[in-house]
């Protein structure tokens, strides 16, 4: 029987890296002269916070900084500046005026691939001109720009060829996609003369994926679907990004590694303690045994998500401290918490608070998906390795039924979007 233990066993003397495999990740910088010193500023602590929780949330992630321009007014200018190598520590870093302040974001990733396949090019006018892989990570590219759709010298697609809704407007996007296996997640400050533009084209270059579901500009070889919603994509008025925000692109970022776990896992206090404000996921397909602690000092903590299989043991020297947050989990691996924030605290409307149920859970045949106080709009349930079981806007209504009836024994994870924007997350078991 499938159990959480909290037994004593004798202490083993040897520890198991068991988390799942990472990203690396180029936080890719627009520096344009449409971004002003102090938005430049503004963008760099925004994006400095989500690398420290990039890095927090897998251990085996890894990020670089690439900053573009240009230094004329043709797209054959477009230069890159790589601050450092694939790392696990945020850099400093400043503003690089050599790379110029013309906006040709999409020849500019053109010299990212040059970097990654270690060809030399003139363009990368940085001291760094490679950027070497780890081996069996993800590549993920994190876009922040104000681009236009293409206006004088501002391009986020194709300078060379630019018409809506075209192949060639997005090539080296779609080549990064298909060839590389690219995942794109984007933070876009439209202009306002052309923000509907801009933020569609932004969609179209972002992976599916997130909680953006506005319009995205449709050409025939997107690989996410022609103008298939949702997109990994932030659509914001400025350069500064709220805490959620934060939280929101870190989890799209972090939840593009693929799983890849430990059969038995052990975590010893030697190896395995986590540290203040250190989130860490821990997951083996069988079981997990863990002495080591999560530290606090009583107001904030460490967060331990523990996933296996089968059983969860608890020995002698495991403590989660106060202020410490700990969650164990049986349940198949991969699982939908892999790198992600700890569950926020509970919506409430007029002091109710708001939840989803699902009945019956587990089930065989069919499940009625409710909401206690809110309509729901929007529903899909993904299957744990990403298989898309059903994603569907549904005529307001506080529950829904759902036939799983073909579905594969196992977990899936059930999102409702309400009409007022209110996203609703819980697990479907079916046997």
């Amino acid at each position: 029987m499938k159990n959480v233990y909290l037994i004593y066993l004798s202490l083993l003397l040897f520890a198991f890296k068991g988390y799942s495999q990472g990203s690396d990740v180029i936080f890719w910088l627009d520096n344009s002269s449409s971004i002003s010193d102090s938005e430049y500023a503004e963008m760099s602590t925004s994006v400095k916070a989500v690398m420290q929780k990039v890095i927090d949330c897998n251990p085996n992630n890894r990020i670089s900084i690439v900053q573009y321009g240009a230094t004329g007014s043709v797209a054959a200018a477009s230069k890159i500046w790589i601050e450092t190598p694939f790392t696990n520590i945020v850099p400093v870093f400043t503003r690089r005026n050599a790379v110029g302040f013309g906006d040709f974001a999409h020849e500019a990733l053109d010299l990212i691939g040059n970097a990654l396949d270690g060809i030399p090019n003139p363009n990368i006018v940085s001291p760094v001109t490679t950027l070497n892989r780890t081996a069996g990570n993800s590549l993920v590219i994190y876009l922040f720009t104000d681009a236009m759709r293409n206006s004088g010298s501002s391009y986020i697609v194709n300078a060379y060829s630019s018409s809506i809704g075209t192949n060639a407007a997005f090539q080296n996007y779609t080549t990064f996609k298909t060839v590389r296996g690219a995942k794109f997640v984007v933070t876009i400050i439209p202009p306002n003369a052309s923000a509907t533009a801009a933020a569609a084209a932004a969609a179209a270059v972002a992976s599916s994926g997130g909680t953006y579901t506005g319009i995205v500009e449709s050409y025939p070889a997107d690989p996410d679907g022609a103008g298939t919603t949702p997109r990994f994509l932030l659509n914001k008025t400025n350069f500064i990004m709220t805490p959620a925000e934060i939280n929101t692109t870190t989890e799209q970022i972090c939840s593009v590694a693929e799983v890849r776990c430990a059969t038995d896992l052990i975590l010893t206090s030697l190896f395995s303690n986590i540290g203040i404000g250190i989130q860490r996921t821990s997951q083996a397909s069988n079981s997990i045994r863990a002495s080591n602690r999560i530290l606090g000092n009583g107001s904030e903590g460490g967060v331990g998500i523990y996933h296996a299989g089968n059983t969860i043991v608890l020995r002698p020297g495991f403590h989660s401290m106060r202020g410490s947050r700990f969650r164990a989990y049986i349940q198949n691996c991969p699982s939908d918490f892999v790198g992600r924030e700890a569950s926020p605290e509970p919506v409430k409307d007029n002091g109710k608070e708001e939840k989803i149920s699902l009945f019956p859970n587990p089930s065989s045949t069919s499940v009625t998906i409710m909401l206690n106080s809110s309509l729901m709009q929007h529903i899909s349930i993904v299957s744990m390795d990403g298989r898309i079981m059903l994603d569907k806007k549904i005529k307001e209504a506080e529950k829904y039924d759902v036939a799983v009836n073909d579905y594969k024994e196992g977990v899936y994870l059930v999102t409702v979007t309400t009409v007022d924007g209110k996203i609703f997350k819980s697990k479907l078991v079916k046997n």
